[in-house]
């Protein structure tokens, strides 16, 4: 159940980054030759992506998994649907929230050379790297997979709940690298407006998931 939430948000959150993954999605330097290249530059794109995932889920889940040693496993899961609980909030009273990206420009200028120089290559490898690159974007999608896999408490776990978001996300971002801007712009404005709801759902799922978990040190028989 943990980990379909993952898969969830990792497919909703797809529809939302079709704006900022979509163009590099459209634009991958494949090996055209061939419908098979083809294929195997997109799939090698997307496991780039997918292995970023799962790395920061290893990263986020030993913080979780720290976290959790030192007792706090319940209230890490309480806190995190908190956390994202305020967030939600926040960007549904204040859609200006984008305004905070500016403290990334640096950081998402960086990586855009990146882009820039792994475009001018045509190979295999480059297709790879950009999709490792690219899962390193600044996105609240990844974010809230992120504050999961830390509430998971545990490494493996935090490295698997990213994986099966970045599975979530596969459907869209290969059929949108296939057959283009299928989506219309009105679809995504939709799926941006929900985003806020798919934060609150996995908020709630996490904060029920951390008050029904047994506490080591609290015992429920008297």
């Amino acid at each position: 159940m943990f980990t379909l939430t993952a898969f969830l948000v990792g497919f909703l959150g797809s529809f939302h980054c079709i704006g900022m993954c979509g163009p590099i999605a459209m634009a991958l330097p494949l090996d055209k030759t061939s419908s098979s290249a083809m294929l195997t530059g997109r799939l090698l794109y997307n496991s780039g992506r997918i292995i970023t995932y799962s790395i920061l889920g290893l990263a986020f889940g030993m913080i979780g998994h720290t976290i959790a040693m030192a007792g706090f496993q319940k209230n890490l899961s309480i806190a995190a649907g908190i956390l994202i609980l305020v967030v939600a909030v926040i960007s549904l009273a204040w859609t200006k929230i984008n305004s905070f990206s500016f403290i990334l420009a640096g950081y998402t200028t960086g990586l855009k050379n990146t882009f820039r120089k792994l475009f001018g290559q045509r190979s295999r490898t480059t297709l790879f790297l950009i999709g490792i690159v690219n899962g390193l974007l600044p996105c609240g999608f990844v974010y809230l997979a992120l504050a999961g896999a830390a509430a998971s408490g545990n490494f493996f776990d935090g490295m698997a709940y990213m994986l099966f978001f970045g599975f979530g996300t596969l459907p869209v971002m290969l059929s949108l690298s296939v057959a283009g801007n299928i989506l219309g712009f009105r679809f995504r404005k939709y799926i941006s407006k929900a985003t806020p709801f798919v934060a609150a759902a996995l908020a709630v799922f996490l904060i029920m998931r951390g008050i029904n978990m047994q506490d080591g040190s609290c015992c429920h028989h008297h």
